[in-house]
């Protein structure tokens, strides 16, 4: 269980990254932070990185800690399913969802850099994919691999705005992420279905 848990982390904070309400603001964080001399290229990029480490780690902690030894294999299949109709809801009918910024729960947030504030936030189409992860660290109910899944996530949902912070913003760069955020909701569905239908046909 603790690797299932680590990978789907993993594949699905690399997913978050690429979901429409996500990618157009992490493309635009990185463009300008790739202005930046390295040295300060590479704090901003610190920042970001162990801020959402931070945020992600007290929301799965707490799910570990409240934990749900109750959860069946039809309430997992049920949600996963659920979900991925929501992916596809989404691409015909908006969803008044609002990002999850947790800095704005503390005063003179506005001051605060943008990779801080970037950090503590959770966009709307990413809130899904983080419950998922959440479900399964509460059934879990071990804090040490709430925050390893706590870091992994957050590396791959911040690994593609490393990249880009680093080479070019190209045209081709840009049609490439146009496209992945056109299909990452279709795949992202597929995917949770998939799960869903692998876990209904084994029982895992």
């Amino acid at each position: 269980m603790n690797v299932i848990l680590l990978s789907t982390a993993a594949i699905l904070g690399l997913l978050a990254f690429f979901e429409p309400c996500t990618i157009a603001t992490h493309a635009l964080f990185a463009v300008r932070t790739s202005r930046q001399p390295a040295v300060q290229r590479w704090r901003i990029l610190a920042e970001l990185m162990l801020t959402r480490i931070l945020l992600l780690a007290i929301l799965l902690g707490g799910a570990a800690a409240i934990g749900w030894a109750s959860l069946t294999v039809n309430i997992v299949i049920g949600m996963l399913g659920g979900i991925g109709l929501v992916y596809l809801i989404t691409r015909k009918i908006y969803l008044p969802v609002p990002h999850l910024a947790c800095y704005r729960l503390f005063p003179g947030h506005m001051s605060w850099s943008q990779a801080y504030r970037l950090g503590l936030t959770l966009p709307a189409c990413a809130l899904p994919l983080v419950l998922i992860v959440g479900v399964l660290a509460a059934s879990i109910q071990r804090l040490d691999m709430a925050t390893a899944a706590a870091m992994a996530f957050a590396v791959m949902f911040t690994l593609p705005t490393l990249w880009e912070s680093t080479h070019p913003y190209t045209d081709a760069h840009r049609d490439f992420l146009d496209r992945a955020a056109r299909i990452s909701p279709y795949l992202t569905a597929l995917m949770l279905w998939g799960a869903a239908y692998f876990i209904w046909l084994t029982g895992v």
